[in-house]
């Protein structure tokens, strides 16, 4: 199973260990499932590079693309995660629309996509991608970006405001979420055992939901975050 080195507090490495809410999940819905596997977490482009060569299952951090669905089979949704702009609580400025972002300094992470609107958008803003969300606070309380793009929520920005020692008074959380973005398990349409491992996962998700022990394992995880 492969996942992001660079998506605290979701998936990521730590002095080689790897964590986050998304790793435990994804290995415990694969448990269940009856899959064996181990998490590999790497930069975001080339974990994505490795499953669509075939080579294993994209961990619940993933959204739905065209260009992705194109490539891999999703299974259904795992969990919703938002997406938040952070500012500088001392520089804020009005958000309604990623337009809004145009030619601002903005700040994610490597190869990630949002919603149709932001992705459309981000022509027109000056991205930095960096190596991680706890960098891009840092990033923006020194005044080199205008925005920073979180993924995970208010859980993820004070986690990481945490690590890099910020004050959350110094950070601006804007109340529109840039997207809810669905996150699910993806595998290589020429993987090929692909088909009937998503079956198992499928059936695996619907059990989970019913019987509410995935959203019990994904509070359990995060609760450690």
């Amino acid at each position: 199973m492969y996942c992001s080195e660079h998506t605290v507090p979701k998936h990521y490495a730590e002095y080689g260990r790897l964590r986050g809410y998304g790793v435990e999940l994804g290995l415990a819905i694969l448990k269940q499932a009856g899959i064996e596997a181990e998490a590999r977490c790497l930069p975001w482009a080339r974990a994505i590079q490795e499953v669509a060569a075939g080579r294993g299952i994209m961990a619940p951090v993933f959204s739905r693309t065209p260009e992705r669905e194109a490539q891999m089979l999703f299974s259904s949704v795992v969990m919703d995660d938002p997406v938040v702009l952070v500012q500088a609580a001392a520089r804020p400025f009005a958000f309604h629309h990623p337009t809004d972002l145009a030619g601002r300094r903005v700040g994610t992470t490597r190869a990630s996509r949002f919603s149709e609107a932001f992705n459309a958008a981000m022509p027109a803003m000056r991205i930095n991608e960096d190596g991680g969300p706890a960098q891009r606070l840092l990033m923006l309380l020194a005044g080199r970006l205008d925005a920073a793009v979180i993924a995970g929520g208010a859980h993820a920005v004070r986690y990481n405001a945490r690590q890099a020692r910020i004050p959350i008074e110094q950070l601006r959380i804007v109340s529109l979420p840039i997207m809810q973005d669905p996150n699910y398990f993806a595998i290589a349409r020429q993987h090929p055992q692909a088909q009937a491992l998503m079956t198992r996962i499928n059936q695996t998700l619907r059990r989970m939901k019913q019987d509410r022990s995935l959203n019990y394992l994904l509070a359990e995880a995060q609760a450690r975050y």
